[in-house]
């Protein structure tokens, strides 16, 4: 090779070597530009929501009330007066026997009658004195159907009752209107007939039974209302819940029971460092019995039985409220809600720390400017990271609960998270006043 072959082949390898360089340069530039200032594809946000949380404690707890049997002593079929959870007063009759089966069913299709003539009135009296229209009907028809159709598909059976009688209501009142229905008044007199003619073949009641004490009706008895004695449950320990049994009773011999007291018991085993937090918490509670009721339900700590050995306690609950369900409860898992956290819910990968640069004002009026690290939330504002610190109410396991109204002095520059902030949860390389694409 000649030697100007020789100087153009290492002019060739010098050429090549710098561009390499200058692309390496290039792609390094790039790099820093879009990490820095352009973002990336990887930033994913949350959106800051209102939440709740609670600090629970769970227990498998017996429910005692004050508790009085209701004797069978009247022969023959009874209907009840009442119903479950229902008032009655002292000496009120809680239901009433007859002779037979066929009695006590001509009853209950009397009342039926009752019902549909009852109806039946109303809407005669309501359709010849109103001044609607049958446009107002014919959306009052849709309106009432597209109900019904939801209860259906929701399975809200317990008013369905209700908006089918609505439903019907209208559509008769449009027959009426419009000349399809005549008067009532012969169908009413029609179904009263019928009763008359009922009530004239049915035996005379046979005998009542009555309430010896005020309180709330309950038809179910269980064996379980003289194993504890509501008088002495300061003296009931974790053994005692635990191994209560219903005594051997023959349930035939009582048509259920009086709740004497408005106020019924919850006896809660806890564990001793459960029995301290429950004695340094708030005299009133809220509890949750999910198998029975969504709601939350007041409660009342009356007692909280300890032994001094690091045994089990007993958290003696205290309430007052009272439907159907409750009043047959016996056994059950119940939640106490000790404390209630309520603010801006984020994930827990959204907690970063960064410096925060704050003013402090002395006596004298002089400003200076301090710096700090802090713990904080990056939020998405346009297209630029904002770094806020965060005053922490409550920790779950993946999540944080964050005050929207921190306490006077939780945060150094006076702003923090909002109510539907654009919270980072996923990011490389997060900085406040970072260029975000």
């Amino acid at each position: 090779m000649s030697k100007s072959e020789s100087n153009r082949s290492k002019l060739i390898k010098r050429i090549l070597a710098g561009v390499g360089i200058a692309l390496v340069l290039v792609y390094v530039v790039f790099l820093f530009i879009t990490t820095n200032f352009l973002g990336n594809d990887n930033i994913v946000t949350e959106t800051a929501y209102r939440s709740k949380a609670y600090d629970i404690i769970e227990s498998k707890s017996l429910i005692v009330r004050d508790e009085e049997y209701l004797d069978q002593s009247s022969g023959g079929v009874l209907i009840y007066d009442v119903s479950d959870g229902d008032k009655v007063t002292a000496d009120g009759i809680i239901a009433t026997s007859y002779a037979s089966e066929d009695d006590v069913n001509a009853i209950h299709k009397i009342e039926q009658l009752d019902e549909k003539i009852s109806f039946l009135e109303n809407l005669n009296s309501s359709a010849s004195s109103a001044n609607v229209g049958i446009d107002t009907i014919n959306s009052q028809i849709d309106e009432r159907l597209v109900s019904v159709i939801k209860m259906v598909n929701t399975k809200d059976f317990s008013h369905i009752s209700a908006a089918e009688d609505n439903l019907l209501s209208s559509v008769l009142r449009k027959q009426i209107l419009t000349g399809e229905q005549g008067n009532l008044a012969d169908k009413i007199n029609e179904l009263k007939s019928q009763r008359d003619s009922i009530k004239a073949s049915c035996g005379a009641p046979t005998g009542t039974v009555k309430s010896g004490a005020s309180g709330y009706f309950v038809s179910k008895v269980d064996g379980y209302e003289k194993v504890i004695d509501v008088n002495k449950l300061d003296e009931v320990t974790a053994a005692d819940v635990e191994d209560a049994k219903p005594a051997e009773i023959d349930a035939s011999a009582y048509i259920g029971k009086v709740v004497k007291n408005i106020n019924w018991y919850l006896l809660c085993p806890v564990s001793a460092t459960e029995a301290t937090w429950l004695s340094h918490t708030a005299s009133t509670v809220k509890i949750k019995l999910p198998s029975v009721i969504d709601d939350e339900i007041p409660a009342k700590i009356v007692n909280v039985n300890t032994y001094g050995n690091g045994d089990k306690a007993v958290a003696v609950l205290q309430c007052n409220y009272m439907n159907d369900a409750l009043s047959k409860l016996r056994r059950e898992n119940v939640e106490i809600i000790v404390n209630e956290y309520e603010g801006l819910r984020l994930s827990k990968s959204a907690l970063h720390d960064d410096d925060i640069t704050y003013t402090v004002t002395d006596e004298a009026g002089n400003e200076t400017k301090k710096t700090e690290r802090v713990q904080g939330v990056y939020i998405a504002y346009g297209a630029e990271l904002v770094f806020k610190q965060v005053s922490i109410a409550y920790s779950g396991d993946d999540y944080i609960i964050c005050n929207e109204q921190p306490p006077a002095g939780a945060l150094l520059d006076g702003t923090t998270v909002s109510l539907y902030d654009k919270v980072v949860i996923e990011g490389g390389d997060l900085f406040d006043g970072k260029i975000i694409q």
